[in-house]
């Protein structure tokens, strides 16, 4: 037994006033009146009889409301365990189905551990059943029923996501915090090293939570197809690059044989060495990929007791090089080379490049070009104007080059921002302007290493009201701005592209500078991954697409969202392997390649001193961590002022009935008067 606030037991000492009431009060006697004192002999009187206690049971009610009182003020509490308090406990039979427990028979040991376990369950008591894998799938309510419990056991099927034991913490101590009650955990997986989370205080228990672990499978050698770099969209198949990574895992050094398929047919064949327990990387040069969507596989011949991470899904588009339209007046032809070598030194050949005078592009159909670069136009025909800001309005975006002919206009081309003047360096100092502020987030500014050591001699000077700055040089002026225009984009480079008025395309930011902003601008928007792992989200409608439906296939063809889902989801959990067709709300439609996490290939155990430092925080708190550390039960603080509150209340109920009759008043008994008969004389 403890106390909260001992200081207050040293109210006892008021126990000393019903003492001085009832035992040390003055005794008084009536006076009587007598004729003469001078034959009475003097003496001292004891008062010893009068010093004794009177209205015992009075006496004895107000000491215990004393006593009482200061014990409630100082909270007495007692340690017990949980258990031992409370009387019950919930018991939660967790079973690991993530993608690990196909090797094998795991997933069937781990949910035979399971009906064994229930079948020894005593009746009446409380339990619940639980799957694992990414996240933790309640398959029963809190229930006594052991029935619904082993029938939920037996309808637990293997699944393809990552096993997470901090989502599975997470619960218990949701449910530890619900119930009020303490907590039997029996966990029924083959305790994977890659399920453990980052942090160690994410698989924290709630005190009272007890847990068991219960490991199938043993580990086993695997090797899988860990990655492949495959492009989203090919444009010209020779010049694909394809590159696969096969790992090892517990593995020795073999070697083995990695085949790349296309919608069921196989294309290519290559054999590697893998290291033991390394990685080893192929590569495969060329795709013929028919126009459209097409399934992509990655397989080898591993011969493991994992053979569903063999493989790896892939998604890939055909499609036609998307055109630009460099509009160019011939004043600055190298700008054109530069621009187009840039282009085409990208890689991946999705964009031709078209080069027209303003005149011609006036007249042309600027809806069938992903992006329109206006490079240093002194002038620029009405007309082509009043289409460039139709085609921005559309969705089109325009690339602004800025230089001398150009610093002549009022205002930046369908930018509309006014141009102050031209910028050039000055002669003293370093005679040429750098930048100093640049937006690494933005997409076309995030592989450009900064524009370092690039010297700017002459740029245009813009005054942005409306516009977003994306560079700044050192003199402050404007770089690269950007503005959304309708629902399209415009973007601005306020110097030229030629290697005069700077010297950006002989350094090595200038080709990811070009290919970023081709991208960005001529993509089509952004675009989500179309290979995935599983447990991702997909994204199906923008904020303001509520009322449009979107659409998905699963691998079986079944449409995977209700019509609710349909036009409200904004996204959709890709929770298994295969192909997804995906129709967002905005009408684009996607072929997404699910494969499960590669974590899950590597069969490595939790270690045992981890799985009892994880044990160990359900029978321990920050304040008791001595006490389990020196193997003593954990226990816990039950307060006992309610019951002395109680039993406070009640002696002074007592109290007040017991002073009320002693200490009433006499009332005198009315005198009468008796009559007597006299004999008459």
């Amino acid at each position: 037994m403890g106390f909260f606030a001992p200081w207050f037991l040293a109210g006892i000492a008021a126990v000393g006033l019903p003492i001085w009431v009832h035992l040390l009060k003055r005794h008084k006697t009536d006076p009587k009146l007598f004729p003469s004192l001078m034959f009475f002999e003097q003496r001292e009187q004891s008062s010893v009889l009068h010093r004794r206690l009177d209205y015992i049971l009075l006496f004895i009610l107000r000491t215990a409301m004393i006593l009482l009182l200061a014990l409630l003020f100082a909270s007495p509490f007692i340690n017990r365990t949980p258990t031992a308090a409370d009387g019950n406990k919930i018991t939660v039979v967790a079973v690991d189905r993530s993608f690990s427990m196909r090797e094998s028979n795991r997933l069937a040991q781990a949910k035979d551990e399971a009906q064994k376990f229930l079948t020894a369950v005593k009746p009446g008591s409380q339990a619940q059943v639980v799957a694992l894998a990414g996240t933790v799938q309640v398959l029963t309510q809190v229930v006594t029923d052991p029935a619904e419990l082993r029938a939920a056991v037996a309808s637990i099927q293997p699944g393809d996501g990552r096993a997470s034991f901090g989502e599975l913490a997470r619960y218990l101590r949701s449910l530890s915090e619900a119930q009020k009650l303490p907590i039997e955990v029996h966990l029924a997986s083959d305790l994977q090293k890659s399920a453990m989370p980052p942090g160690f205080i994410d698989l924290r228990l709630n005190p009272g939570t007890d847990l068991i672990f219960h490991p199938v499978g043993v580990t086993a050698p695997n090797w899988t197809v860990e990655t492949v770099s495959a492009p989203r969209r090919v444009y010209d198949p020779k010049r694909v690059r394809m590159q696969a990574t096969i790992s090892g895992f517990g593995a020795k050094a073999a070697e083995r044989s990695v085949t790349l398929q296309l919608n069921g047919r196989t294309l290519q064949t290559k054999t590697v060495m893998v290291p033991e327990g390394g990685r080893a990387q192929v590569e495969f040069l060329g795709l013929e990929a028919p126009y459209g969507f097409s399934k992509g596989e990655v397989r080898i011949d591993a011969a493991d007791a994992l053979p569903a991470d063999d493989r790896y899904l892939f998604s890939v588009e055909r499609a036609d090089p998307r055109k630009i339209l460099f509009v160019n007046d011939g004043r600055r032809a190298r700008a054109e080379q530069y621009y187009r070598a840039a282009i085409d030194s990208s890689g991946d050949g999705a964009f031709q490049v078209d080069s027209q005078r303003p005149e011609a592009a006036a007249a042309a159909n600027l809806s069938t070009f992903a992006l329109v670069v206006l490079s240093d136009l002194g002038t620029i025909p009405q007309s082509l104007e009043a289409a460039l800001q139709r085609y921005v309005s559309a969705g089109g975006s325009v690339f602004v080059v800025l230089g001398p002919s150009s610093a002549l206009l009022p205002r930046v081309p369908v930018l509309d921002e006014a141009i102050q003047a031209s910028n050039y360096a000055t002669r003293e100092g370093d005679r040429f302007l750098s930048v100093t502020d640049l937006d690494t987030g933005h997409p076309v500014l995030r592989s450009v290493d900064r524009f370092n050591a690039v010297k700017f001699y002459q740029t245009v000077k813009i005054a942005p009201t409306k516009s977003r700055v994306l560079a700044k040089l050192n003199d402050g002026s404007p770089l690269v701005l950007e503005r959304s225009v309708g629902e399209g984009k415009v973007f601005v480079f306020a110097s030229t592209i030629d290697n005069v008025s700077n010297d950006l395309p002989l350094h090595a930011a200038w080709v990811p500078f070009v290919a970023q902003s081709a991208l960005y601008l001529g993509g089509g928007g952004a675009e989500q991954p179309v290979n995935l792992a599983t447990d991702s989200y997909v994204e199906l409608r923008a904020g303001d697409q509520q009322g449009a439906a979107a659409e998905v296939l699963d691998p079986d063809g079944k449409r995977a969202l209700s019509l609710a889902d349909a036009t409200k989801a904004r996204n959709f959990a890709v929770d298994r392997e295969g192909y997804f067709e995906i129709k967002t709300a905005s009408g684009r439609r996607s072929l997404i390649a699910v494969h499960a996490d590669r974590r899950e290939s590597d069969l490595a155990p939790i270690p045992k001193e981890t799985l009892d430092l994880w044990k160990g925080t359900g029978t321990t708190s920050t304040a008791d961590a001595a006490q389990v550390a020196g193997g003593e039960e954990t226990r816990r603080a039950f307060p006992l002022w309610p019951y002395i509150l109680l039993l406070l209340l009640g002696v002074a109920v007592a109290e007040s009935v017991v002073a009320n009759g002693y200490l009433r008043p006499a009332v005198a008994a009315p005198q009468t008067r008796t009559a007597t008969t006299e004999p008459r004389p």
